[in-house]
């Protein structure tokens, strides 16, 4: 057993290193390239350090001890450098990921120092308790930080393979650090040295594995950049055409309210006005300056809304109903768009109501 948990180690490390010495042969690297490498180089300080003795490692021991810290923090920026389309290490990043390395660094400076001599041995040992404990609540937030980075771009709307990536990416690195970090390191399992070493290793190398085909895939499909959308440049007489179908749009709007249909688009706008689907769409966002025909629409549907909430003679029917009879087809866009637009639920809105207006109070 343990010389398979040494080959699983050895392993680890070298397949760690031979990243780092491919990716400082890249002719151009980017951000998850960089941050990959050190944590490659954290993963395999960790390996070396469990396979070899300190009396074998030496002088080499310290570094190793302070190279580890990355095993947990960079992974956090390799995370993002994965899942966001513009993952930029600032600040901010880098004082959490120093806080990680600073008691490190901290006690092996002590140490070899002997500041013992100096401080005490209980004082310096109580010292190093409290960075322990203070790095052990850095390193558990930046392993949450890890698991969210997969979870929050999550969208019913993304490629099957982008899915699936992050679907692996979060069973796996889920599965492993709850068992190494609360089973074996903070739980109460009964198991044998052997076994526990062996588990931890699997859980190293099966991180190796999945994070580096996460790499290889997302060097192959990178994330589209995410750049502020700017409107169209219009010449002066389109720009003119834009302004009057705008006030014809919203003539029509105030006169018959067709928003209060469920299935108003823009090509039924475009038949009562007898125009061109391309002409309402441009008047919708450089006429009017909405964001496009859906958002503007339901600006108008959600004012409706407001006055069917505010009025005292339906102050007991149901938020669905009011929802239905603004034009929405269900209650979950309603609530949506509502509360985008309003900052309040339609329910919290009704009851703000209903707490300054005493009249429509005695009626709910």
């Amino acid at each position: 057993m343990l010389d398979f948990v040494l080959a699983i180690k050895l392993g680890v490390a070298a397949v760690a290193l031979t990243w780092i010495l491919g990716i400082v042969m890249m002719p151009k690297r980017q951000t998850l390239h960089i941050v990959w490498a050190i944590f490659c180089g954290g993963l395999a300080a960790v390996m070396l350090r469990e396979v070899f003795t300190p009396a074998q490692l030496g002088v080499m021991g310290p570094a190793l001890i302070i190279a580890s810290c990355a095993s947990c923090s960079l992974f956090w920026l390799v995370s993002r450098a994965l899942f966001r389309p513009n993952a930029a290490v600032g600040w901010p990043q880098l004082l959490l990921v120093g806080g990680i390395f600073a008691p490190t660094v901290i006690k092996q400076f002590l140490l070899a120092i002997q500041a013992d001599t100096v401080l005490g041995a209980a004082a310096q040992a109580q010292l190093f308790e409290s960075l322990s404990h203070g790095q052990t609540l850095l390193s558990s937030t930046v392993l949450v930080l890890s698991f969210w980075e997969g979870v929050r771009g999550w969208s019913p709307a993304l490629p099957a393979n982008e899915k699936r990536l992050r679907g692996l990416f979060l069973a796996t690195f889920g599965l492993c650090v709850s068992t190494c970090v609360m089973v074996l390191d903070h739980g109460s399992a009964n198991l044998p040295a052997d076994l526990m070493a062996a588990i931890q290793a699997i859980c190293a190398l099966a991180i190796l594995a999945v994070t580096s085909v996460a790499v290889r895939y997302r060097e192959r499909h990178p994330l589209p950049v995410e750049t502020p959308t700017s409107r169209p440049v219009l010449a002066d007489e389109a720009r003119e055409e834009a302004r009057e179908m705008a006030r014809r749009i919203r003539a029509l709007m105030e006169q018959d309210a067709p928003y209060l249909d469920p299935d108003f688009k823009v090509a039924g706008l475009a038949r009562r006005l007898r125009e061109p689907d391309y002409k309402i769409s441009r008047a919708i966002t450089a006429g009017l300056e909405a964001p496009n025909f859906n958002r503007y629409v339901n600006g108008w549907r959600v004012e409706h809304a407001k006055g069917l909430l505010a009025d005292p003679s339906l102050v007991k029917e149901p938020v669905l109903n009011i929802a239905l009879d603004s034009g929405f087809a269900s209650l979950g866009p309603f609530n949506r768009a509502f509360k985008e637009m309003t900052g309040q639920t339609p329910r919290d809105y009704r009851k703000a109501r209903l707490e300054t207006d005493p009249g429509l109070a005695r009626l709910a």
